[in-house]
């Protein structure tokens, strides 16, 4: 399970930085041929922002995966481990159920609607552009059932730990 998770953070990880460097030489692309070729590009910003969707649903992913997302923690810091782990549990499932019922069914629904439009620079359905939904949907399934699995074990770990250290005490 480790090195699955591994394996897809080193490849999202790399998809998210290879996109933005694309990005940001088209950007430079973008300013020489506006100011000093003086024959503005016509797909770069079309370009740019289709990428900044991808990147930024995917990094979404990624960072729900590595447990970084924002997250307001006044209350929790002062919580019990206890009910700080079944908050994180929560969390996740509340993950799962925006990614299934917005990401994935929406994305998908809106994916169906927009299968005819073209966008007008690069000519390419945009249906490819809103499939970034749906993709990161099932991505942030996956690393929060991860997460999930992950949390159950640290706590059944913990509850062993305790229980093995009690017994230690009575001997």
């Amino acid at each position: 399970m480790n090195t699955f998770r591994k394996g897809l953070d080193l490849l999202l990880g790399s998809v998210c930085c290879l996109m933005l460097a694309i990005m940001v030489g088209i950007a430079c692309w973008q300013v020489i041929s506006r100011y000093i070729l003086d024959v503005p590009s016509t797909l770069t910003e079309e370009m740019l922002r289709f990428s900044l969707v991808w990147v930024s649903m995917l990094g979404m992913a990624f960072v729900v995966g590595k447990k970084q997302h924002i997250s307001l923690t006044i209350l929790l810091d002062k919580a019990s481990t206890t009910l700080r782990r079944w908050w994180e549990i929560i969390l996740q499932i509340i993950f799962i159920a925006f990614s299934v019922w917005v990401l994935i069914i929406g994305g998908l629904r809106i994916s169906v609607v927009s299968a005819l439009q073209v966008s007008p620079a690069l000519g390419i359905s945009m249906s490819k552009i809103y499939y970034a939904l749906p993709v990161s949907g099932v991505l942030i399934i996956i690393y929060s059932l991860l997460n999930i699995i992950e949390s159950l074990k640290d706590k059944s770990s913990t509850t062993d730990a305790t229980l093995h250290s009690l017994e230690k005490s009575h001997d």
